[in-house]
């Protein structure tokens, strides 16, 4: 096995950031379909950059850092997709500095992918050492690096702290019986332990964001676009917000959404049309799903339901080889971030009726969709008879 390490220009919003602030790193590690991406610099750098960032004393100049949940574009995703489907394994994080990106990936027979060289021919090698198969868990795997921002002492309080149980709930031990074991003042270890939560917590943050659907944008960067029209038959607002030409969210409203009013697009108007019609799957629409695994099994399944049928959470579990696994199906069809594309109202219960729906409009907006496309199959039936 080889570890190589390249330098090559990749567009995009990291490309042009690192170009105009060429005093500061950008260091991203793939979070599934998202990024955290942690911008290191001289502290008025990072300041211009983000307002907000978490300074870092240190050397001189001091410096600062920020960490960002981001979206990466098509371009930046398909460098990393290139070496994933070519059987290698990408090193985090990829690295930008001063417009170049830097990545290492691992290859099992010694050579980069075929096409690396030909997709890339600006790239310069900067690494190429052999390395032994024991190691490629460590190196791939990697460690957090805002772990690296605790000290020794604080990591040593902090662990003395969680094995005492400090963090249980009720809280077992305060922290003064923790610093005379360590002895240290009892105003040193709360120092500690402050540093090392402060640490802690702005690293996680964006595991966070990701986990639960927010933040997304580099600054200065708009992540989403949004779109809206009212839709006549439903009596309600339909609301799509796409990223790079992907949908990620479709929402229903009784109100004018706040973004996106008014403002047309061509994926908009079918979605609109089929409410109408009752025909057109919809299936060729990209879609962007940030979902567990499960869950995009479950959704990728729905899609596939066709108009004017439909199916019980029990059989679309049964399709799934997880006979068992009918609530969680019905777990992941409440959460479908994007209705009307993704056909949850298909989905019902196999006691009967339409069921529960969680767009806006509930049971009464679902019984709309089925019975506009339930009749238009029976239309095109008949006419495909004559």
């Amino acid at each position: 096995m080889h570890v190589y390490g390249y330098e090559l220009e990749v567009p995009g919003p990291l490309y042009r950031l690192s170009s105009e602030h060429p005093t500061s790193t950008w260091a991203a590690h793939p979070l599934g379909r998202r990024w955290v991406v942690r911008c290191t610099g001289p502290s008025e750098e990072v300041a211009r950059i983000a307002p907000e960032a978490d300074r870092i004393r240190g050397s001189e100049p001091p410096v600062a850092t920020a960490c960002f949940l981001y979206a990466p574009r098509r371009g930046e995703r398909s460098v990393l997709a290139e070496v994933v489907g070519a059987g290698a394994s990408l090193v985090p994080p990829l690295v930008w500095s001063d417009g170049r990106l830097a990545i290492r990936f691992v290859v099992p027979d010694g050579r980069p992918p075929a096409s690396w060289h030909v997709r890339h021919p600006g790239a310069r090698l900067v690494m190429k050492r052999a390395i032994a198969p024991r190691d490629v868990f460590d190196l791939v795997g990697g460690t957090a690096d805002w772990l690296s921002a605790l000290t020794p002492r604080q990591a040593e309080v902090l662990l003395r702290a969680v094995d005492s149980g400090y963090y249980e709930v009720p809280r077992r031990v305060p922290v003064g019986p923790i610093a005379r074991r360590l002895g240290i003042a009892r105003s040193t270890a709360e120092e500690h332990l402050r540093a090392a939560e402060s640490t802690l917590v702005r690293g996680v943050a964006p595991l966070v964001a990701a986990r639960h659907g927010t933040g997304g944008a580099l600054p200065g960067e708009a992540d989403l676009e949004y779109y809206a029209r009212f839709s006549a038959e439903l009596d309600l607002h339909v609301q799509m917000a796409l990223r790079d030409e992907e949908i990620t969210r479709i929402r229903l409203s009784r109100g004018p959404p706040e973004r996106g009013q008014a403002r047309d697009h061509p994926y908009l108007r079918r979605i609109l049309r089929h409410v109408t019609t009752g025909t057109d799957d919809l299936n060729d629409l990209p879609v962007a799903l940030e979902v567990a695994p499960f869950a995009r099994r479950v959704l990728e399944e729905v899609r596939r339901i066709p108009s004017g049928t439909t199916r019980t959470y029990g059989e679309i579990a049964i399709r799934l080889g997880e006979p068992r696994a009918a609530r969680a199906v019905g777990n992941a069809v409440a959460a479908n971030p994007v209705p009307l594309v993704i056909p949850c109202h298909r989905v019902v219960p196999a006691s009967g009726g339409v069921g529960q729906y969680s767009a806006e409009g509930g049971p009464r907006t679902k019984r709309r969709l089925l019975e506009r496309e339930q009749a238009a199959r029976r239309v095109l039936g008949r006419r495909a008879s004559h």
